[in-house]
């Protein structure tokens, strides 16, 4: 029972992390993102857009288009609109012809909100059946 405690209470921490990286992350384009072009180089299973692009400061970046941020009917070579975080050019980049979305950061608020309610329910009821079992074995 105690363990399955523990894991929750690792379960929660883990979600907790996530939904602060994506909120944060989908906040960094918000606030300090940069409009540039790139060009398409790759169009992945599920869509997954590859791009090249040259950041301000002259670095050549090769990156994926962030995840539900790329638009239907690109191809390999098209030229498209993004907005990428100077911070991190490689991690955080958004085709900004499609709207702004907050899918991912809003599932891990869900996931983070079920595990923080749900786990701490199951654990109670754990050790309720768990004490109930204990308590009927040891009268005659």
């Amino acid at each position: 029972m105690w363990l399955f405690a523990g894991m929750g209470v690792v379960v929660v921490a883990v979600f907790s992390w996530l939904t602060y990286q994506n909120w944060t992350n989908d906040l960094a384009l918000s606030d300090r993102g940069v409009e540039t072009t790139a060009r398409v180089t790759d169009v992945g299973g599920k869509g997954r857009v590859h791009v090249e692009f040259t950041t301000t400061d002259g670095r050549p970046i090769s990156t994926l288009v962030g995840q539900g941020d790329e638009a239907d009917g690109t191809r390999v070579r098209d030229t498209i609109p993004i907005t990428y975080d100077p911070r991190k050019p490689t991690s955080e980049v958004r085709d900004t012809r499609v709207p702004e979305n907050h899918r991912i950061a809003w599932f891990t608020t869900g996931m983070t909100l079920f595990a923080l309610v749900g786990i701490p329910i199951a654990t109670w009821q754990l050790a309720r059946e768990h004490r109930r079992r204990r308590s009927g074995a040891l009268r005659p």
